[in-house]
């Protein structure tokens, strides 16, 4: 790679971290109200326990992590597409420089949180 291509390269990714949340919307076709940049967002580790649709998938590479961690920088991009968590499918570490690599998939829930099952008695 020449010189140039790799500055080029190297400044396209620092900007990255400045610039708004590529997204890419889901097929589903549902399209809530956005909500404010700041709005309320749950991010999650896998699936939540109740119905939802998906949204759109999110990435970014974050180089500089704000105090309140990397997967913040995935909130404009869900509130914007009217999300009510993101169910997180990427967070890594890139390089030396701490930059980090995270993805994940803006849902909106569909129904109702489902109740828990009631305790079955134990017989003896």
């Amino acid at each position: 790679m020449r010189p140039s291509h790799a500055a080029a390269l190297l400044a396209s990714i620092a900007l990255a971290g400045c610039s708004s949340v590529p997204v890419s919307p889901s097929s589903s076709g549902a399209r809530p109200e956005p909500r404010p940049a700041d709005c309320t967002i749950e991010f999650l580790e896998g699936p939540p326990g109740r119905p939802y649709e998906e949204l759109g998938e999110l990435s970014m590479l974050v180089t500089l992590v704000g105090p309140n961690g990397p997967l913040e920088a995935l909130r404009p991009g869900a509130c914007a597409l009217g999300a009510d968590a993101v169910i997180v499918t990427r967070k890594f570490v890139t390089d030396d420089h701490g930059h980090v690599l995270v993805a994940g998939i803006a849902i909106q829930y569909t129904g109702p949180v489902p109740s828990p099952s009631p305790p079955v008695p134990v017989t003896l």
